[in-house]
């Protein structure tokens, strides 16, 4: 009966036998193919999620600007962690000045995969170690970028030394190794907490050495400079590092030591320029039984391991915002602009402004990257379209007075850098390299010298431990008491300032972004631009007591003087078309001048060094290094009128 039933359904429905064992193939098949698009939609679905993007969360606080992808929880976590850090600063470190009018921006990415957006070159690899993060310090911002996945007592001791590193060389001058050395290791050491600060006690390494080796006489250790061998061996893990830094923990931490403000005394007599040593014996007193002191403190923090808590403080963060893609990836490119990846950045960084042509910090970031490539016309465009976005602004202002500083201006004086670099103070009076900058452009005037001081005077105070800010002070000092010495006393400032190797004033044009960023500082030099004579000048009049907003006049065109001046420079341009006449463009840091000559025939030209006068032609002039001699004159298409060129280099 069966096999008549089945001859019978082949029959009715006209249906091969092959195709119906296909059929039945396919049917058992079904299970199958439905479970293996079942896994096909787990793997899509995984892989999606794997590639989804979370939006970035900002909080501000009145010293950070926090962003982070792992939402505002993580946000206001990193942002209360360096508020703590920065008391820390404050409360340890005596006068310090841990602000340069521009809140430090941190990136804090959640994962490795995150971190990979921001240092492509430490991909999420298991089998290399991430680093947990960078500090940055750059010339009109500072950055920090860091991974939050982090486990330790102390994940992120290096960028906590560096930042103490910035403070500790914005604030003080001459600070003598062994106490530089210490305060940074001191940070390192922190442990910080929803719960508050506590400093953690000093590196095992340190103790076990100390331990081990007898301790160096502290006259040894305070002597000790950065040329001594005990500094410059390369070697870190000695009795001369270890006790430094076990010094410094132990005047920090002990009760007495702390309560008596020693090192608040012992800095303040540096600052004023006593010895190290000598500051030492004044404010310590015996060093042998400080010697003793100390090696008590190391035996007991060796044996009991002690952590002293220092309390909780900072401020606490805004509202949050969340970022639009756009914002953040503006963000991430300035960041990477910062770190000396120009080409990157500027790409995303017009890729931001064609999806939102409305980001003022995308115009200002491509505004001074422009700027370091002397690109000054498009420079200015991005710095005017950022001020008309945020008036409230101070570094657009600045990135304006910075491409007008560089364009150059009428008789020497760059008027649009000064009614830019006055608003910039006007919004940010703590922004030290404004001040700095119009402090070199009113040294220019005599009849500006006072406000010249008064700016500069200004920046000094900002930042003490610039060293050119307080040559600058000193040099323009010297000029307003002694204006037939100011030749020697330009020189003098120069040769001291051309001995810095790591400064952080802003000028135009900056050598080039660094490619890592532990200190990523402009090397800059003073203004190289001399009074030659100085026939029966009268004193400067005081200027008026106005306030910055009222007072903003740039000074006057118009010149009445005969003085010869003198600038060394670069000739970078020469305009030979009305032979024997020439005009040429002179160079030097942020400072142009345009100048003439009836006859180039009569011009005296000569080699540095020596006696006789040279022929060269007008053409020859281009490129060449030199000191350039010129009387100022006004109601003319140039600044002056050349005297005499010698040439610093051969041709």
């Amino acid at each position: 009966m069966l096999n008549v039933t089945s001859v019978l359904f082949c029959r009715r429905f006209r249906i091969p036998a092959a195709w119906f064992a296909l059929c039945i193939a396919a049917v058992i098949a079904c299970p199958v193919s439905r479970g293996a698009d079942r896994n096909s939609d787990k793997d899509k679905k995984k892989e999606e999620k794997k590639e989804k993007v979370e939006p970035w969360t900002e909080v501000r606080t009145p010293h950070f600007i926090v962003a982070s992808d792992g939402g505002e929880k993580t946000a206001r976590r990193v942002a209360d962690q360096f508020e703590q850090l920065r008391w820390m600063v404050q409360t340890t470190m005596p006068n310090a000045h841990p602000d340069t009018g521009i809140p430090i921006r941190i990136l804090a990415a959640r994962n490795g995969q995150s971190f990979v957006t921001l240092f492509p070159e430490f991909p999420a690899d298991k089998r290399r170690v991430q680093p947990t993060g960078l500090f940055v310090n750059g010339r009109e911002k500072t950055y920090i970028g860091l991974r939050t996945n982090v486990s330790g007592p102390a994940p992120y001791e290096e960028i906590y030394q560096a930042y103490a590193k910035s403070v500790l060389r914005l604030s003080y001058r001459n600070l003598p190794a062994w106490l530089e050395e210490g305060f940074i290791n001191v940070f390192g050491s922190l442990v910080i907490t929803e719960a508050g600060t506590r400093m953690g006690k000093p590196d095992p390494e340190d103790l076990s050495v100390l331990w081990e080796s007898p301790l160096l006489p502290l006259d040894v250790v305070f002597g000790v400079d950065r040329a001594s061998p005990y500094y410059s061996s390369g070697e870190k893990n000695t009795v001369y590092f270890g006790e430094s830094r076990a010094l410094v923990h132990y005047l920090v931490t002990d009760p007495q030591m702390s309560g008596a403000k020693v090192l608040e005394q012992y800095m303040s007599r540096l600052q004023s320029g006593d010895d190290a040593l000598q500051a030492a014996r004044q404010v310590f007193g015996d060093l042998n039984l400080l010697r003793s002191k100390l090696e008590a403190y190391i035996k007991e923090t060796t044996s009991s391991h002690p952590s002293e808590s220092l309390g909780k403080g900072g401020d606490a963060a805004d509202s949050p915002r969340t970022l639009s893609p756009a914002e953040t990836e503006a963000l991430i490119a300035d960041f990477t602009a910062s770190r000396g990846r120009k080409e990157d950045a500027q790409d995303k960084l017009e890729d931001a402004l064609k999806q939102d042509p409305a980001l003022a910090d995308a115009e200002l970031s491509l505004g001074f990257l422009l700027l370091r490539e002397d690109a000054l016309d498009e420079s200015e465009k991005h710095f005017a379209r950022a001020a008309e976005l945020d008036p409230a602004s101070a570094l657009a202002f600045y990135g304006k007075g910075m491409v007008a500083v560089a364009r150059g201006g009428n008789v020497g004086v760059p008027v649009d850098a000064v009614v830019n670099l006055e608003k910039t103070v006007a919004l940010n009076p703590n922004f030290a390299p404004a001040w700095y900058n119009l402090a070199s452009i009113y040294a220019l005037r005599t009849e500006t010298m006072h406000k010249a001081l008064e700016d500069a005077n200004r920046a000094a105070a900002l930042v003490p431990g610039e060293q050119s800010y307080q040559l600058q002070v000193a040099g323009i000092s010297e000029r307003l008491k002694h204006p037939e010495d100011a030749r020697g006393t330009s020189a003098q400032a120069r040769n001291s300032a051309d001995t810095q190797s790591s400064q952080i004033r802003p000028t135009v044009p900056p050598p080039p972004p660094m490619a890592t960023a532990a200190d990523s500082s402009a090397v800059t030099r003073t203004l190289r631009i001399e009074r030659k004579t100085e026939p029966e000048e009268k004193p400067a009049a005081p200027v008026s007591s106005k306030t910055r907003e009222e007072d903003s006049t740039p000074p006057p065109a118009a010149i009445s003087e005969s003085h010869v001046y003198s600038m060394v420079g670069i000739i970078s341009d020469v305009n030979c078309a009305d032979n024997p006449q020439i005009r040429v463009t002179l160079k030097a840091q942020t400072i142009v001048m345009h100048l003439h000559a009836d006859d180039i025939g009569h011009l005296s030209i000569k080699t540095a060094g020596a006696n006789s006068l040279s022929k060269v032609s007008c053409a020859g002039l281009r490129g060449r290094s030199a000191r350039v001699s010129y009387l100022l004159v006004s109601g003319k298409e140039w600044d002056g009128e050349m005297q005499a060129v010698e040439f610093r280099n051969q041709p």
